[in-house]
């Protein structure tokens, strides 16, 4: 169970390290009304849950073994993050991205707005949710019920975690540029490590291939 829950873990902190740099863009937006982000940003992720549950549900109606090719899309969306993180243009959007946020900071900290509804935010979230789905489908579809509860509770939990996390961070906007630099050079390789865990953990290659 211990082993689960590092692995729900896993798939959380690598399909939100993007989405944690919007939500410190919606709390530093709206100052002292950091509670409908937070809000939102809960309704947002438990409808992302909710919707991974129910398609894992249809897709545990395939044969043994035909699971385990769902690992097949966080392996897609890590090659994915890995060719759009390394690729050599990235490097001057890098540094763009820092100068600017270098520039913004002042600017953040002091913003005196009302910012957004929690309504925004929840489908801001949920329209930048597709890795979300596509690593949290497989990971319940490739579990049994109870296992998936946990996974869900350790959701629930990192998601409260997580707006702690960001409401710290935009009183400190400049950590956001080594997270952003380092995070997302870490976000390919635990995104195949979970698609890979699925497929073996449905010894797919042995009953699907035969090897």
């Amino acid at each position: 169970m211990f082993s689960l829950a590092l692995l729900a873990v896993a798939a959380y902190v690598a399909t939100n390290i993007d989405n944690l740099f919007v939500l410190l863009a919606f709390l530093a937006e709206a100052a002292g009304h950091r509670r409908r982000v937070i809000t939102g940003q809960f309704a947002g992720s438990l409808a992302l849950i909710v919707g991974s549950i129910l398609l894992a549900a249809l897709f545990t109606r395939l044969p043994a073994g035909y699971v385990g090719l769902l690992g097949i899309l966080p392996i897609s969306v890590g090659l994915s993050k890995a060719w759009m993180r390394f690729r050599p243009a990235n490097v001057d959007q890098d540094k763009e991205v820092q100068a600017t946020a270098r520039t913004n900071a002042p600017r953040t900290s002091t913003t005196t707005g009302t910012g957004s509804s929690w309504w925004t935010v929840a489908c801001v979230a949920v329209a930048n949710g597709s890795d979300n789905v596509a690593v949290y489908v497989p990971l319940y579809a490739s579990h049994s019920h109870s296992e998936g509860m946990l996974i869900s509770l350790v959701f629930v939990v990192m998601i409260g975690l997580w707006c702690a996390g960001a409401v710290w961070l935009v009183e400190h906007p400049l950590l956001g540029a080594p997270i952003r630099r380092y995070g997302t050079a870490l976000l390919p390789l635990i995104l195949l490590v979970i698609g890979i865990s699925v497929i073996a953990q449905n010894d797919t290659l042995r009953i699907v291939f035969g090897l």
